[in-house]
């Protein structure tokens, strides 16, 4: 029985599903990144829930520095401390999303 089609990496296509969908929600975190002024904050704010979810998906198929970039954003938002920091970690987490999909 010939097997050869059958990819031997079972995750192969829920990967290609979240690189998809980190390309949407690219769009989305630059058009937040451009607007500027406070970033939003809050468990109930879409770009928490954005960098949340990033963070587990992104660590699930393999994406170490998405998922790593994605908590701490989220971490920052959270805690609204540091507007500084949560714009530079925006920034990385576009950044990191974009080399990725090359």
């Amino acid at each position: 029985m010939e097997h050869s089609l059958i990819s031997n990496d079972p995750f192969a296509l829920w990967r290609q599903r979240f690189l998809a969908r980190c390309d949407d929600q690219l769009a989305e975190l630059k058009t937040i990144a451009r607007e500027g002024g406070p970033l939003p904050g809050g468990p109930a704010d879409s770009l928490v829930r954005i960098a949340h979810s990033l963070a587990g998906a992104a660590g699930t198929f393999g994406f170490a520095e998405i998922s790593a970039r994605a908590s701490a954003l989220e971490t920052l938002l959270i805690e609204k401390g540091n507007e500084a920091a949560a714009e530079a970690a925006l920034d990385a987490l576009v950044a990191e999303i974009e080399r990725t999909l090359q």
